[in-house]
């Protein structure tokens, strides 16, 4: 009974899990590619697109196989590592074996890692997983080190351990606890310019944002369907203000001229210049609805003044294709629906496990 137990845990149940990780991440997906289509007409609208990432692959091998050979530690020759160092970050490679590395899950296996000193002096990986080595957990007290093509680790010139390089006699594969959805990313790509005629339509060709002001305070927008308030401001469709370098831009004229450089002219007059910013790294925007983004809580970025080319009588159409995201749903569609596949047979196995196996 202990057996199967233990069978149904270990296999049957990750079987479950892993089938059933992907069917989230691809619900969430769908969810993704569907906000994208509803938003193909959306002026300046800029699609989003999900990453995601694997849990840590394992190997696994046959029940009751034989112990896995150590291949370093027997002094095998041909082992082939090779390694190069980029500074504070390492990686080392084998052709012969699989390095070891402690993980909460277990000891995974690799042919190739990568790795640096943490602060208390251990090789780790960049997820914080221990390097291991002939001793256990690889400790270099803080000295820079280097590889040799034996694997063995030097420290100020000094061996403290050979990288542990093992080669599993009864491996059968390297296997994943699935994926699971990592963030999502805006796709901040230049859309089409469409001609409007109307001159409160601007477009920004290149890189770069609007600048509006909204109760939460200043916001970005490459939506440039503005109007004029009641009281003559630039605004845009839900109201917020336009700002210019010396504030709110007022048109108090009948028409209005905007130039490349983005200069605000009213019957013959310029009123003011708009305030055109960019950013060096776009992962600290984030989505806030009706257009806007809005700089990441908890970052140091500042906007920069750039100098963006103004098209007028223009709008940027959205960077969806509509018919790739169609193709992209579909996939996904058909993917969920093997994972479901998937969970119901590990479920049919459980069930056949726990109910007939067990009576024997």
């Amino acid at each position: 009974m202990k057996k199967i137990s233990t069978f149904v845990g270990e296999s049957m149940i990750r079987g479950l899990y892993i089938a059933a990780s992907s069917a989230v991440a691809e619900t969430k997906r769908i969810d993704v590619i569907a906000n994208n289509i509803a938003n193909v007409n959306t002026t300046g609208y800029k699609k989003d697109v999900m990453v995601t990432e694997s849990f840590p692959e394992i190997l696994i091998s046959k029940i009751n196989g034989r112990l896995d050979k150590d291949v370093l530690g027997r002094g095998a020759s041909g082992t082939g590592i090779s390694s190069e160092n980029n500074g504070v970050t390492y990686s080392a490679n084998t052709s012969s074996g699989f390095f070891n590395v402690e993980t909460p899950q277990g000891i995974s296996r690799s042919r190739s890692i990568g790795f640096k000193v943490d602060e208390e002096g251990y090789l780790v990986t960049s997820q914080g997983n221990y390097i291991l080595g002939q001793n256990g957990r690889i400790n270099t007290g803080g000295a820079a080190i280097t590889v040799d093509a034996a694997g063995q680790v030097l420290a100020g010139g000094t061996a403290i351990d050979r990288l542990k390089v093992s080669n599993p006699l009864n491996n059968l594969g390297s296997l994943s606890y699935g994926i699971r959805s990592s963030e999502v990313k805006i796709n901040f790509e230049q859309g089409q310019l469409q001609p409007t005629g109307n001159s409160f339509d601007l477009a920004l060709r290149g890189k770069g944002f609007f600048c509006v002001e909204t109760p939460e305070g200043e916001r970005y927008t490459r939506s440039g369907d503005f109007t004029k308030d009641s009281e003559g401001y630039l605004v845009t469709k839900e109201g917020y203000k336009v700002l210019g370098v010396a504030g709110y831009i007022k048109i108090d004229g009948s028409n209005m001229i905007v130039n490349e450089e983005g200069e605000v002219h009213s019957d013959s007059e310029m009123v003011d210049k708009l305030r055109l910013v960019d950013f060096n790294d776009y992962e600290v925007l984030r989505k806030e609805g009706n257009g806007l983004v809005r700089i990441e809580e908890g970052t140091e970025a500042e906007p920069a003044a750039t100098a963006g080319m103004i098209q007028q009588g223009f709008l940027e159409s959205s960077n969806v294709n509509s018919v790739k995201e169609m193709v992209e749903m579909l996939t996904m569609m058909r993917t969920y629906e093997a994972n479901q596949k998937m969970i119901k047979m590990h479920d049919d196995l459980i069930g056949k496990a726990v109910n007939e196996i067990a009576r024997l």
